[in-house]
């Protein structure tokens, strides 16, 4: 009966923006690291457009013979906060927007998917967390006073009255845990450095402007990669093999 060795690396993350590669063994079948502090601390809330460049987070190596294929595993406990809040009086409506993202991608060898070439780890992004938070509201707004016209006694609010603004605030935030497997075939023989990165995007608006606020931000807390060695048949028969399909769903 051929056996086979199972190497198992956990390599816990000292950094709160890194991590310390995993050292492989020869003739290694499985590999991974996983961190127990946070990955990618949230920043401040904040208004605008907020786009973060990729930033890899998790890393090991591992060893493989030749034309193998690898199974990749990642696991990140993500967090996301959105606020929204409208102010009007007199009947006006506002709104005020807010969206949070966290995408995720695995290279090999520091290079991403490679559509042409077919090499890589696909999916090439994968979103683990989108929310789009909107608020709107038509007010009134709070009468402190008037003043009662005499001649008709017929009280305007729009010129009589003192009127200040209403307020409707909305603040969401969550924490939640999520895994996607990616898949990168027929790999040459040699060690190969897996990483996976993460990058966080947020918007925020409102309108008009001057008459709400609204902010958000996304931050990744634990996390694991995990990478094993497979092989697929090497023909690819419908339902069988390793197939990366590029189709658009409608």
């Amino acid at each position: 009966m051929k056996q086979f060795i199972s190497v198992f690396a956990i390599v816990t993350v000292f950094a709160m923006f890194g991590a310390t590669p995993a050292f492989p063994l020869a003739s290694s079948k499985f590999a991974a690291e996983v961190s127990d502090l946070i990955l990618i601390p949230p920043p401040p809330p904040a208004s605008g457009t907020h786009d973060t460049p990729f930033k890899t987070v998790l890393s090991t190596m591992i060893k493989t013979p030749n034309k193998k294929d690898l199974l990749i595993g990642g696991s990140f406990e993500t967090a996301l906060f959105t606020q929204t809040q409208v102010t009007g009086k007199n009947g006006s409506t506002s709104t005020s927007s807010a969206s949070a993202t966290l995408e995720v991608r695995v290279l090999i060898d520091g290079q991403p998917f490679n559509k042409s070439t077919g090499t890589g780890a696909f999916p090439p992004i994968v979103m683990y967390d989108h929310r789009a938070q909107t608020l709107s509201a038509t007010l009134g707004g709070v009468i402190q006073s008037c003043t009662v016209n005499l001649v008709t006694g017929v009280i305007n609010v729009a010129t009589d009255c003192t009127v200040t603004d209403e307020m409707i605030n909305l603040i969401l935030e969550t924490m939640s845990a999520h895994h996607f497997n990616f898949v990168a075939a027929n790999l040459d023989p040699g060690v190969h450095t897996v990483e996976i990165q993460v990058r966080s995007g947020s918007t925020a608006d409102t309108s008009p402007a001057g008459f709400g606020t609204a902010s958000a931000t996304a931050g990744v807390g634990r996390g694991s990669l995990t990478v094993e060695e497979v092989k697929a048949i090497n023909q690819i028969v419908p339902g069988a093999g390793i197939v990366f399909d590029f189709t658009t769903v409608p």
